[in-house]
């Protein structure tokens, strides 16, 4: 596929030619963008999951020293519960303890504490000692005739003394039929063996008023006291395991992360006091460890997810590869003139005088440098319209192993994929388009406007401290007449910037990083079996495939081949089963303002045009208009040109003659030679010393003259 950027795009002023040689190798960076699918609710596949809360006791229902314990289940399941306190003996409970609020419930009570002087009992207020010591219970739920049923278990760890922190108050489990909250439950119940009753599992703890979900794995609010957060977080900065139950985004204990991984997350930490992050987890917030593309780990704090539902995700793997293009002079950065035989010193210097300045004027589009990477990565997270959307981003890819990804959001739009018409997803990936353009924008107009080239004469130079990098010159004018000027200008270079789809994958998420299954194509079936029911697999599955190939390029043009489909066959050799895939061999060209035409993988969603300064300079000069010399001056520079043109002439005859002498003599002509001694005879050579010896007699007399009157 071929498009042509910039074909209605005047050219770049100031901007020379493209270089025919070899160009440089473009940068690239990766990054990963997501888009949700709208799945139609009663599509995805159901399991019994357990949630739970606790409510303060009503008015008829007050009774010191005692909690109350409903279990709400369908009639076919009725849950049943054991409980057991920190010291593991088994808690006795009592009947007859109705739940206003849950007529259907079957409720139970157990005694925290009792009177120290139970011989009164019309003293409630009088002193009690603990009938069930310790921070902590641990409950075990099932059902009545479950069979091969593992039992849920909820370890309710208070931070408090349970007396107190259960005095009156009413802890509440109901199990009922939910879409199912991870795809791991349906590998789970494969594995189990046959015969066997439906199986249940812990979905969540629900906040009463809020009706926020925290799931199982994580403990819930009311559990997260500041001595138990401060105590969490010591251990941590003491052994660098993060209590995965109450730091859940911070995966130091995962197979794919070495020791060098979780040296580079407590560098990442080590500025946290506890006070900050018993304040954070407080709050509702969660501490956040992501790892960019360079390897380079930093943190957060991001608002909890509030829901455990189920969706399907398209998740994009994006790269920004940057083309250098044409080559020129652009704005004036220094002008002086020489009077006539003036000379003076010049100092160049660039804006690389320092690694601090270096670093301050790096862009993406001609380094790859982490401090670069992650000032972009802010901004373009920054770009973000739904903050709630760029959190959710974050929980998604909160692994602190994961690497070669810059995270570029979640698209705010989702696309219909249980029927509809397909393309819904395109509006997501043209903010996305809008949003990289913007953040290059940003990054190239701040690293260009910080590119200083100085050109200081040794009238105003000024030296700088620290290191430099700077070139001197020495400058003269050997006009007599006129002034010299020089006009130094910065070269700019202009980059040609490609943001291009190369792969996708499809990945399972119900708001909590722990739920994430994230497959290639070739194994969307086996994900869509595990979380949607079976009349729905085959519409959802082609609805998927229908939106990536109504993927169109910047120019509007859709690429159904991006997506291509693998045909299996059987043993007879017969067409079977197929599968859908990435075409990993194809392309797409570009042509820009320079003419050249680049190639990449993927589809080319944007394609844009920076032009950004360099450390070059270019010099052009020129003479005055004016002469400074009267007219006799001028005169004698005339005469004294005049003078040097008759010299020129007098020279170029006599090496005229000179060349004929010498044909003459390769030609051995006689005549031709007596000619030319005629015509360019020798001059004589007489010393006046030895003239005078010669041609005197002793007594002073001149000599005879000889009989010819040939001179020698």
């Amino acid at each position: 596929m071929h498009v042509t950027l910039g074909e209605t795009m005047e050219p770049p002023p100031l901007i020379a030619t493209a270089i025919e040689s070899d160009l440089p190798e473009p940068t690239s960076y990766r990054g990963q963008h997501i888009i949700a699918l709208d799945v139609d609710s009663d599509a995805w596949l159901t399991a019994y999951g357990i949630v739970y809360w606790l409510t303060p006791f009503t008015a008829s229902e007050s009774q010191e020293g005692s909690c109350a314990i409903s279990l709400i289940s369908p009639s076919e399941l009725p849950l049943t519960c054991a409980i057991y306190a920190e010291n593991g003996h088994l808690i006795s409970q009592w009947d007859n303890f109705p739940d206003s609020s849950n007529p259907e419930a079957k409720s139970t009570g157990i005694t925290l504490s009792e009177l120290e002087n139970p011989a009164d009992p019309s003293d409630q207020n009088g002193p009690r000692v603990d009938v069930v010591t310790g921070t902590s219970l641990t409950f075990r739920l099932n059902y009545r005739d479950s069979v091969n049923v593992a039992d849920v278990v909820v370890a309710l760890q208070l931070g408090e003394p349970v007396s107190r922190a259960l005095n009156k108050r009413r802890l509440c489990f109901r199990l009922s039929s939910r879409p199912i909250a991870s795809t791991a439950l349906v590998e789970q119940d494969r594995l189990r063996p046959e015969p066997k009753t439906p199986l249940i599992y812990l979905h969540a703890y629900e906040d009463p008023d809020t009706g926020a979900e925290t799931i199982g794995t994580r403990l819930p609010p009311m559990a997260l006291t500041h001595d138990r957060i401060a105590a969490a977080w010591e251990t941590a900065m003491a052994t660098g395991h993060f209590d995965p139950a109450m730091f859940p985004n911070v995966a130091t204990g995962t197979a794919n992360l070495d020791d060098a991984g979780r040296a580079g997350i407590m560098r990442a930490i080590a500025g946290l006091d506890t006070a900050t992050v018993i304040q954070q987890l407080d709050s509702g917030a969660r501490l956040t460890v992501n790892r960019d593309s360079n390897g380079d780990y930093s943190y957060r704090f991001l608002p909890a997810p509030r829901h455990c539902a189920p969706g399907l995700l398209l998740v994009e793997y994006y790269r920004l590869s940057t083309f250098p293009g044409r080559y020129g002079a652009g704005r004036t950065v220094k002008t002086f003139s020489l009077l006539p035989g003036e000379q003076t010193t010049i100092r160049i210097s660039t804006y690389k005088r320092s690694s601090e300045s270096l670093q301050q004027t790096s862009s993406i589009l001609d380094a790859t440098t982490s401090e670069t990477e992650s000032e972009f990565g802010r901004t373009v997270n920054s770009e973000q319209s739904n903050q709630d959307n760029a959190s959710t981003s974050f929980e998604y890819r909160a692994e602190a192993e994961a690497q070669g990804q810059a995270n570029w959001g979640w698209g705010s739009a989702s696309a219909k994929v249980s029927g509809g018409v397909s393309g819904g997803s395109q509006s997501a990936r043209q903010e996305l388009s809008k949003n990289l353009t913007n953040a290059v924008t940003q990054n190239t107009a701040r690293a260009s406007s910080r590119r200083d080239v100085q050109v200081d004469t040794s009238l105003d130079v000024k030296l700088e401290s620290g290191e430099e990098q700077a070139v001197d010159r020495t400058l003269s004018n050997i006009n007599v007449s006129r002034t010299l000027n020089f006009v130094f200008r910065q070269m700019n270079q202009e980059f040609i910037s490609l943001l291009h789809l190369v792969d996708v994958r499809v990945a399972f998420f119900n708001g909590h990083t722990e739920s994430r299954d994230e497959v290639p194509l070739s194994e969307l079936d086996r994900l869509l079996a595990d979380s949607l029911q079976p009349d729905h697999i085959a519409p959802v599955r082609e609805g998927i495939l229908a939106e990536l190939r109504t993927i169109v390029d910047h120019s509007g043009r859709p690429q159904p081949d991006f997506i291509k489909t693998v045909q299996l066959t059987g043993a007879d050799g017969r067409p079977s089963t197929g599968y859908a895939q990435v075409d990993r061999d194809f392309t797409t060209s570009c042509t820009g303002p320079d003419g050249r035409e680049r190639t990449v993988p993927g589809i080319i969603i944007a394609a844009d045009r920076h032009v950004l300064r360099t450390d070059g300079i270019t010099v052009d000069s020129y003479t005055g208009g004016g002469s400074a010399l009267d007219d006799y001056s001028s005169g004698l520079q005339e005469q004294a040109v005049r003078a040097q043109q008759l010299e020129n002439d007098r020279r170029q005859a006599e090496t005229e003659r000179l060349r004929l002498a010498l044909q003459l003599v390769r030609k051995g002509d006689a005549a031709a030679v007596d000619l030319y001694q005629r015509v360019f005879p020798l001059p004589q050579v007489i010393n006046q010393i030895d003239h005078a010896a010669v041609n005197t007699t002793s007594n002073g007399q001149a000599p005879p003259a000889p009989a010819n009157d040939t001179q020698v």
